[in-house]
């Protein structure tokens, strides 16, 4: 059996964000396909977490001094130190934006590490080494490339500065500063670089030239249940429910605020429909002013899926910035909901996907689109055969990570 071991500091078993989900998928899918996954945590993990991973059966290796095999164990000096050190989730903003300090990629030269690192290469002697975004490239520096007993994969999520230059068009912060060159010499420590999207994937090959790269999008897990979800309907005699889910970072934030001020007083008046937003978005929504609306409910985090795409009709999804694969969208398909979206959402997606979806980007369309499929019973019907089909022919494990698979086993 092979070995792989993933380094992360994102606790990706809760499944709060996109992020992830993407990472949960991406597990589940290597171990249904017989690859042994060990989790590296790299931050302090609760008892929740714990009982999770325990339940999930997934090994984790927590970060820790004592951790390593070495004999020279490390002065509770710098035990101390290193607990004191906090440490930024990479898909969640900050909340008090006078706090915020983005990192850089030397923030996570975390000191011993590498030392326990080493050590877990050592003692597991893993066939792969996957690191969830480059942040942890500077784990590889004792290791170069053509001199390894493993192969090193990335999973990019994002082109992290190309993200970052779009955060700051909108005026928002990104959780970390990083250059073009810099994440460029920070994925040549790579042998695969796993891009999320065809878009991305052009530019990550001629930023790391010497290194394979392949596209790996997102399948949502959906449970035993889920392709039921999408026979989800309240009726013609009562407006359709609409649903937007997102985690609390600046981009979903101000899509969500822009709907809710552009958008949905107009759609509520017309035609007193209920808007759902899930998720820790709604923090952000509170911190600007943005909860109360007529019409609107707010749930907060769901860890089952089914119970958002479940009481909802159709979806919205408002987001204008941010690089990286579009899940919500995906989530949208994956479940056979329609979805009115801005143009941001459909990159990376095929002319089908995008066909299935109604895709504008001003307000007053936004708005008569969200009016039309609201009233329009025949073209949710007609936009719901699409999203299946979709779902079927593009969602399914053979076709979103094939070729990954077929990397790992050549």
């Amino acid at each position: 059996m092979k070995t792989i071991l993933f380094v992360t500091d994102q606790p990706f078993w809760r499944r709060e964000n996109g992020a992830h989900q993407r990472s949960w998928s991406l597990v589940q899918c290597l171990r249904r396909n017989g690859f042994q996954v060990t989790v590296f945590y790299l931050v302090e993990m609760t008892h929740s977490d714990e009982a999770i991973c325990c339940q999930l059966e997934l090994p984790i290796v927590k970060f820790h001094p004592q951790g390593t095999r070495l004999r020279d164990r490390f002065s509770r000096t710098l035990q101390r130190a290193f607990a004191s050190l906090s440490q930024p989730d990479p898909s969640v903003e900050t909340q008090d934006p006078s706090a915020r300090n983005p990192a850089t990629l030397e923030t996570y030269r975390w000191p011993l590490a590498p030392t326990q690192f080493k050590s877990l290469v050592k003692s597991l002697r893993p066939d792969f080494v996957l690191c969830n975004y480059v942040i942890w490239a500077n784990l590889l520096d004792d290791f170069p490339v053509g001199r390894r007993r493993f192969q090193a994969l990335v999973d990019t999520h994002d082109l992290l500065h190309v993200r970052q230059q779009q955060f700051a068009t909108y005026d928002e912060d990104h959780w970390i500063a990083i250059s073009k060159e810099e994440e460029s010499a920070a994925m040549a420590k790579f042998d695969l670089i796993i891009a999320a999207q065809t878009e991305e994937a052009e530019t990550i090959r001629s930023m790391a030239p010497h290194s394979d790269v392949v596209i790996v999008g997102h399948q949502t897990e959906l449970s035993a249940d889920a392709l039921q979800v999408d026979s989800h309907q309240h009726g013609e005699s009562m407006p359709p429910r609409i649903g937007f889910i997102g985690s609390d970072n600046a981009a979903n934030v101000d899509g969500i605020a822009w709907f809710l001020q552009h958008c949905w007083p107009e759609i509520h008046r017309r035609t007193a429909a209920e808007l759902v937003i899930a998720g820790s978005v709604n923090q952000g929504l509170r911190r600007q002013r943005f909860a109360d609306h007529p019409g609107v409910r707010l749930r907060g985090f769901l860890p089952n899926l089914d119970d958002f795409y479940g009481q909802i009709d159709f979806a919205i999804n408002p987001v204008r910035f941010g690089s990286g694969i579009k899940i919500k969208s995906i989530e949208s398909l994956s479940f056979g909901k329609p979805l009115v979206t801005h143009s941001h959402n459909t990159h990376g997606l095929s002319a089908a996907a995008i066909d299935s979806m109604i895709v504008v980007d001003d307000a007053n369309g936004f708005t008569e689109a969200v009016i039309r499929l609201i009233h329009d019973h025949d073209l949710r019907g007609e936009l719901t055969k699409r999203v299946r089909r979709v779902r079927e022919s593009e969602l399914s494990e053979d076709s979103v990570y094939a070729d990954l698979l077929a990397w790992l086993r050549r």
